[in-house]
């Protein structure tokens, strides 16, 4: 069997979903896999990914989530990689190679993978792909007095409060399954976007977004004090999401890194918002 690459055009939304419902994961609905189509944060030449086509018929997928923001000025292009699958009698034969070589073609955009398999690993370190991270730090709360903190978390009151710049951000994220949180102080403030999911027992607030490295970063311990409930619970960001290395944070190794290729973007810069985690409403591994 044999199956041509080309990229995916609304045309194609139907046949995918129903792919990946059927072959990838039926748990998830068709409905659910169509909200990889619907976010509208691709601004001017959409890319939804790359399909496998067998004379018609969609036989392999794989998935780009396409955004833009700016980054010290500029405005950057970011696509995350999502929901890649092939059919079983189309392996073995290149084409999943093939896959990503067109998928990083363009220099000038960034390319992010979140939830990659640990099967992958070397496989995507050999196409260019680079570590973004590979361990997260943790919070609990300590019972420590702090002042001059307050956590906003309601949305009316964030998006009248939040500075010009996150509230793209904000509004973008608002309908998923995402928890705003505004850290304010008396003269600085933070934009949190935090997944909340329970792992191992252990229910984390994880950070996808932090406007304010430097207040974050000064802050955190504070933040996870007056966030966290009574209980068994933990503040989580990436390592990078932090100016001096988190000390004093526990650590704890993702099972499975965060991977990226860029030219043009920090890995600092690079958070975990506009991606298939809200979109498909994925706990972070």
């Amino acid at each position: 069997m044999t199956a041509i690459l080309r990229r995916a055009t609304p045309n194609d939304f139907d046949a995918i979903c129903e792919l990946l419902h059927t072959y990838m994961n039926p748990a998830f609905s068709i409905q659910r896999w169509r909200a990889l189509f619907t976010h509208g944060w691709c601004s001017g030449k959409p890319d939804f990914g790359i399909v496998a086509d067998d004379n018609g018929a969609v036989v392999g997928f794989h998935g780009h989530i396409c955004s833009h923001r700016i980054i010290d000025g500029y405005w950057e292009r970011f696509t995350n990689f999502t929901s890649w699958y092939i059919r079983k009698e189309y392996r073995k034969n290149g084409l999943g190679s093939k896959m990503l070589e067109m998928a990083t073609a363009d220099p000038e955009t960034t390319y992010t993978v979140f939830s990659l398999s640990p099967k992958r690993i070397e496989f995507f370190k050999s196409l260019g792909m680079n570590v973004l991270d590979e361990e997260r730090l943790l919070w609990r709360k300590q019972g420590k007095l702090y002042d001059n903190l307050e956590l906003i978390v309601d949305p009316v009151k964030i998006r009248a409060q939040s500075a010009p710049y996150d509230l793209p951000f904000f509004d973008d994220h608002i309908p998923l399954r995402v928890m705003p949180v505004l850290v304010a102080t008396r003269c600085a403030q933070c934009l949190l976007l935090l997944a909340r999911a329970v792992k191992n027992d252990r229910v984390y607030y994880d950070v996808l977004y932090r406007s304010n490295p430097a207040l974050f970063t000064q802050r955190v311990q504070d933040i996870a004090e007056a966030l966290l409930p009574d209980s068994e619970c933990v503040l989580a960001a990436d390592r990078r999401f932090v100016d001096d290395d988190g000390p004093g944070a526990e650590v704890e190794v993702i099972k499975s890194p965060r991977f990226y290729k860029s030219s043009r973007v920090e890995p600092r810069d690079i958070d975990l918002t506009y991606s298939e985690l809200s979109l498909l409403g994925l706990k972070l591994d």
